[in-house]
C-alpha cells in the first residue's frame, strides 16, 4: 500500500495502519490534527498535563491521537512527510523493518516519533524539533515526558541517526518497559543513537534507562542533563559533544559502561555516578538484578571548564585514564567510592571553544565507531559521507525560543503577543513574536495607555489597562512581513 501526497486535517488519527506489509507513506501532510488543550500557565504548571506512555498493550496510546499510527506493520517507509501542530506525529507499535526518513515532525505537544515493542526500524534525518510541553522560560522547565523521539517497552535494535531533535521535553527518551521493571528481564536494548542533535531540552537531551545501548557522536547542548542513563548497563557513550549542560552525563546504579572519546565543555558537572542506599520497594528489577554502581571505563575524553569533572558516590571500580583536562575546579570528587584508577591523564593549557568541541562528534567519527551492518543502516539513502541534518534557524536558539501556550509549542510562523512576566502584572509587558516584519496598533479596548503604537518583531509593548477593564481588555495589531 502506498499513500502519496495526501493532505489530511482535523482528525484524531490521520492514517491508521494495522497488520500492513511494506507500507509506504510519502509526501503526506498530516499537520493540524487533534491535540488536547493544556492547563499549564505562564506562572505555574498543571500536573494534569503530564504524559504517561507506560502501557500500550491494548492501544491505549490511541487516546493521545496521532498523525500516523502504525500497529503490526512489517516493512516499508515513512518519508518526506510532515506532521506539525498536533499532539503526536508518528506512533509505531509492534512494528518492524520500517525506514523513517526525511520527515518534519516538529512543534507537537507530545511526541515527534514514538515506538512501543517495535524493533529493527531505521529512523534517519528527520526533524523532531520543539516537541514539548511543560515549559515556561525562567519559571519552570519540566517537559512533562514529551519528547522528540521515544522508545518504550522492549524496542530493540533500532538505528536513530542524524536527526535534529532540539527543544523537545526530552530530545530522546528510552525506557525498558513495565515488563522489565516487574521481572528484571529484557530491556530496550542494542539500539544505536548516532549523530543526532538533542540540544536545549528542558529535561534530558537523552534519557535511556534499565537497558543496554550505544550513544555515538551526538550533540548535547544546553540541557538539564545531557544524558540521563539510570540503571544503564554495558552501554557505550562514544564521541559525543556535551556543551553547557547542568550535568553532562548522569548514571545511577549503572554497571560496565564505557565512556570514551567524548568532549565535555562547560557543564557544571561533566559526569555524575552514584547508587542510592535504598531502592523503591515496589520495583521487581532490583530484586533480580545487580544494581550496584560499578565498573566504569572513562578514557580518552576531553574535560574543560567544569566545576566538577567526575563525581562518584557509592561506586566501585572506575578507570579514569588518558583523558585531557582543562580548568576543572575539582577533577574527581569521590565519596564512599573504591577501586579508582586515575592515571595517566593530561592537563593542558589549550583553550577549547564550543566550535572546536563540535569536532568530537562529527558524522564521520560516528560512522567509524559503528559495526559495518549498523553503519550501512545509519547511512542508507544519504551516502557514506553522511552529514548531520542541518539545523533550522530556530533550532539554533537557546531555550528562550520555547513558548508553550494552551495549545502546545509556538512555531514562530505567525505573529504572537506573549507575556514577558506574569500575565497578572499591571502594567503588562508583552513581546511581539513572529516572522521578521513590522507591526502597528489598529484597535484597542479598555486600554488606559500603550507604550508604543508601531515597531518591529521582538519589540516589547507595555499595556496599562483602564481601571474598570483590568480583566477585560484587548489590543489588536496589524502585521506586515514574512509569510
Amino acid at each position: 500500500v502506498r499513500i502519496v501526497n495526501a493532505r489530511i486535517r482535523g482528525y484524531k488519527v490521520a492514517i491508521l495502519a494495522r497488520g500492513t506489509r511494506n507500507l509506504t507513506i510519502e509526501q503526506v501532510d498530516a499537520s493540524n490534527n487533534w491535540k488536547p488543550r493544556l492547563f499549564s500557565l505562564v506562572e505555574h504548571e498543571s500536573l494534569v498535563d503530564w504524559l504517561s506512555f507506560h502501557r500500550n498493550e491494548a492501544d491505549e496510546w490511541l487516546r493521545f491521537g496521532a498523525a500516523f499510527y502504525l500497529h503490526g506493520v512489517t516493512g516499508g517507509a515513512v518519508r518526506s512527510s510532515r506532521a506539525e501542530q498536533g499532539m503526536n506525529a508518528l506512533l509505531m507499535v509492534q512494528t518492524t523493518g520500517v525506514n523513517v526518513t526525511g520527515n518534519d515532525f516538529s512543534f507537537n505537544s507530545g511526541l515527534g516519533i514514538g515506538l512501543y515493542r517495535s524493533s529493527g526500524n531505521t529512523i534517519t534525518r528527520n526533524r523532531v524539533d520543539f516537541d514539548v510541553r511543560g515549559y515556561s522560560h525562567g519559571v519552570y522547565r519540566r517537559g512533562q515526558d514529551s519528547a522528540g523521539i521515544l522508545l518504550y517497552e522492549q524496542s530493540n535494535d533500532n538505528v536513530i541517526a542524524f536527526n535534529s531533535g532540539t527543544h523537545g521535553g526530552d530530545g530522546f527518551f528510552l525506557w525498558a518497559g513495565q515488563s522489565t521493571m516487574d521481572s528484571g528481564q529484557g530491556g530496550a536494548n542494542d539500539n544505536w543513537v548516532v549523530g543526532n542533535d538533542f540540544s536545549w531540552a528542558p529535561a534530558n537531551g537523552i534519557e535511556a534507562t534499565f537497558s543496554r545501548n550505544h550513544f555515538v557522536g551526538n550533540r548535547l547542548e544546553g540541557n538539564d542533563y545531557g544524558i540521563w542513563g539510570g540503571y544503564s548497563f554495558s552501554s557505550t557513550v562514544v564521541a559525543n559533544c556535551f556543551i553547557g549542560n547542568r550535568i553532562g552525563m548522569a548514571i545511577e546504579h549503572g554497571q560496565d559502561n564505557t565512556v570514551t572519546g567524548n568532549s565535555f565543555f562547560g557543564d557544571t558537572t561533566a559526569i555524575s555516578l552514584w547508587a542510592n542506599p535504598i531502592e523503591p520497594s515496589d520495583w521487581g528489577y532490583p530484586k533480580t538484578r545487580d544494581t550496584r554502581s560499578r565498573d566504569y571505563t572513562i578514557t580518552g575524553n576531553g574535560f574543560a571548564r567544569h566545576r566538577v569533572g567526575v563525581r562518584a558516590v557509592n561506586t566501585t571500580g572506575i578507570t579514569f585514564r588518558d583523558n585531557t583536562v582543562l580548568s576543572a575546579d575539582s577533577l574527581l570528587v569521590m565519596r564512599d567510592t573504591t577501586g579508582v584508577v586515575s592515571e595517566p591523564n593530561r592537563l593542558t593549557g589549550a583553550a577549547p571553544t564550543p566550535a572546536n568541541v563540535d569536532g568530537t562528534c562529527t558524522p564521520a567519527k560516528a560512522l567509524a565507531a559503528m559495526p559495518p551492518e549498523i553503519r550501512e543502516r545509519a547511512s542508507r539513502g544519504i551516502g557514506p559521507t553522511a552529514a548531520r541534518l542541518p539545523l533550522q534557524p530556530l533550532a539554533r536558539r537557546d531555550r528562550s525560543a520555547m513558548i508553550v501556550d494552551e495549545w502546545g509549542p509556538y512555531d514562530w510562523q505567525s505573529p504572537k503577543l506573549w507575556p514577558i512576566d506574569s500575565v497578572r502584572s499591571v502594567p503588562l509587558r508583552l513581546q511581539v513574536n513572529g516572522p521578521n516584519g513590522r507591526w502597528r496598533v489598529i484597535g484597542r479596548r479598555g486600554i488606559a495607555a500603550l507604550s508604543r503604537e508601531f515597531g518591529s518583531i521582538r519589540d516589547t509593548i507595555v499595556v496599562t489597562p483602564a481601571a474598570d477593564s483590568v480583566n477585560d481588555w484587548a489590543v489588536e495589531l496589524e502585521f506586515t512581513g514574512g509569510s
